[in-house]
């Protein structure tokens, strides 16, 4: 357009020239601008915009687990290679052999010492009561058996008068010998109880001391462990180089981590300062230094989790401190306290169950002694007045079939209250024997590497033989059935991508699929601050788990406030005395101030006042001046 104006020029120039040699007068020939081409829009058009943008996703399964170590060692048994099939409950590894000798910081074997030794016990014990209640069943029908035997002697000699007063002898001596038997047999059965309940009680004693011991050993260490990590005790000289990450995302848990410390440090000061006088005093205080220190493990464990990675503290390392690396650590010191914490609760409960099983137990057994002597002494008596002859046959007949009688209600009475406390002893001990190899196996189980869904194994971190620490990732399985697609956005399209909205997804094969958008993560990456959005697909087929694909979105921006309006960018000229942008006015480009309210991409959000149907110049502009004609191109 310039070259054209320049040789419109250059010839109006030449004629005026030519004239001028010819000495003829001619009349100045009219000028005319030649109108610049624009491309324009109205205001009710720019009040919303249509945008296409286009993200690079990730496709991923839509269902996964990463399946973390539970305890420290080396991995052994690996069943799982990538591309493997898995399922729910399969063992896929175990951590060390439970039944090694203990290697530095490697699985506690006093924890498993101390479960076997409460099995062993639990399993003595209920053996114990099986065989004693056995051993009651089987003496209650020969009990039983000679009572009702007595009783129809003493019928018989009752309707028979003329049986003698030996055979009337013979049946209370009969009866007397069996009440001594009965009376020896429930004492027996008293001391036998008594010496056991003594032994229990001793038992859970010593195993409760052992228990708070190996936790006071636990907290002592993890006192130096989490300060050579932290820093937080202000009495020594450990300092580390990124102390100012930690806590940065949320500063408060900062100064809780060093509250929780000083808390737990006096804690376990306070706890060795203690003489401790009975084993329940001892569980008290060792439950109390186990809820402190589980609180400062929790909150190291936050305190990690809101500490920022920089170059001090990288976010993994493969030598020296890491973020990954120290929350791991935290994360074990917080698996260690809350074993701790359910293995001084089971002592606690110990403790009150084994006395008050043996209390209820034992008032049983004495009651039934009781009432066996009652019964010995009334078959004694009896025997004495046959012996002395001081009724007639008859009444004497009346009386030894009213004390059978009596003899066999009452040992029924007995035995079945026999029966009942040995049943219960045998549940309680049962029970018992139960709960402990529950526990043991608990410990087993957090040295097992089980695969939490049926899926497909898509990630190894760990290979045979190699050493992991509590929290570390061992093995990551997919769902690879149901796949999504992972993308991240920028804050200022955050607010345009809203679930439900379409998506085109194109794949590294140039295949098109159809999806739409699932969920909008509300809290943004701390690295990239962009924010994670999923997509669900209508169809799948030929994508594949971590393949990188295009997703395209169609996105509608629109004002939220009268007066507000929406242009490109470079559509709106900026000066040292304001904005402008130009409009079309009776063909001529005419300047109108703008106020630059918020730059969007390469839109921007401007504040106006120009009616609806006025014409703004959206391309073009550069080549315009007040007043300069303009054509719609």
């Amino acid at each position: 357009m310039k070259i054209k104006r320049f040789l419109l020029l250059g010839v109006l120039l030449l004629s005026a020239l030519t004239l001028s040699a010819c000495g003829k007068t001619a009349p100045a020939p009219e000028t005319k601008a030649i109108p610049t081409p624009v491309k324009v829009q109205t205001v009710a058009q720019s009040l919303s915009v249509r945008q296409t943008v286009t993200y690079p996703g990730m496709v991923a399964a839509e269902s996964e687990a990463t399946v973390i170590a539970k305890a420290s060692g080396n991995l052994t048994g690996a069943k799982f290679k990538v591309g493997e099939t898995v399922v729910l409950g399969q063992e896929l590894a175990r951590i060390d052999d439970v039944n090694a000798p203990l290697v530095n910081n490697n699985f506690n074997n006093n924890q498993i010492k101390q479960a076997k030794i409460g099995v062993s016990q639990a399993e003595a014990a209920a053996q114990l009561a099986r065989t004693s209640y056995d051993n009651l069943l089987v003496s209650a029908v020969k009990d039983l058996r000679s009572a009702e035997i007595a009783r129809d002697q003493a019928a018989k000699g009752q309707s028979n008068l003329e049986i003698t007063a030996e055979e009337s002898l013979k049946s209370a001596t009969l009866a007397y010998e069996t009440a001594k038997i009965a009376t020896e047999q429930a004492k027996l059965t008293l001391e036998n109880r008594q010496k056991l309940a003594e032994q229990g009680a001793q038992d859970t004693k010593d195993n409760a001391d052992l228990a708070a011991d190996s936790i006071a050993n636990t907290c002592a260490g993890l006192i130096v462990n989490i300060n050579n990590i932290t820093g937080l005790d202000t009495n020594n000289s450990v300092t580390i180089a990124y102390s100012a990450n930690l806590g940065a995302l949320d500063i408060n848990s900062l100064n809780v981590a060093k509250s929780s410390y000083a808390a737990a440090k006096e804690s376990y000061a306070h706890y060795n300062s203690l003489k401790f006088s009975s084993i329940d005093g001892k569980v008290v205080a060792a439950k109390k230094l186990t809820e402190d220190f589980k609180k400062l493990t929790d909150d190291i464990k936050y305190l990690f989790d809101k500490t920022s990675a920089s170059g001090s503290l990288p976010s993994s390392s493969l030598a020296g401190p890491s973020l990954s690396g120290l929350q791991q650590a935290s994360a074990g010191y917080q698996t260690q306290m809350n074993a701790a914490l359910s293995q001084i609760n089971s002592i606690s409960q110990a403790l009150v169950n084994v006395s008050l099983n043996n209390s209820s137990l034992l008032d049983s057994l004495n009651q039934a002694y009781e009432l066996a002597k009652q019964q010995e002494a009334s078959a004694s008596q009896a025997l004495n007045n046959l012996k002395a002859g001081n009724t007639s046959q008859k009444d004497q007949a009346g009386f030894v079939y009213n004390l059978a009688q009596n003899q066999y209600d009452n040992l029924k009475i007995k035995i079945e209250a026999q029966i009942s406390a040995a049943k219960t002893q045998l549940e309680t001990a049962q029970a018992q024997y139960n709960n402990a190899l529950i526990s043991l196996q608990s410990l087993y189980d957090a040295h097992s590497i089980i695969a939490p869904l049926n899926g497909t194994v898509t990630k190894t971190y760990v290979a045979e033989g190699e050493a992991v620490a509590p929290g570390q990732p061992v093995v990551t399985i997919s769902q690879t059935q149901n796949i999504k697609i992972k993308f991240y956005v920028e804050p200022d399209n955050l607010l345009d991508i809203k679930p439900g909205l379409p998506a085109t997804i194109i794949s590294d094969q140039n295949k098109s699929y159809s999806g739409m958008v699932a969920a909008v993560s509300p809290q943004a990456d701390p690295l990239t601050r962009r924010f994670l959005v999923e997509l669900k697909l209508e169809n799948s087929d030929g994508l594949y788990l971590g393949t990188v694909v295009n997703v395209k979105l169609d996105l509608v921006k629109a004002v939220n406030a009268p007066g507000l309006i929406i242009l490109p960018l470079s559509a709106v000229t900026v000066g040292q005395n304001g904005n402008f942008i130009f409009i079309s006015e009776n063909n001529l480009a005419k300047k109108v101030s703008v106020e630059i309210q918020e730059v969007l991409g390469e839109l921007a959000k401007l504040k106006v006042s120009l009616p609806a149907e006025a014409i703004i110049i959206i391309d073009g502009n550069k080549l315009l001046q007040e007043a300069t004609p303009v054509v719609v191109n």
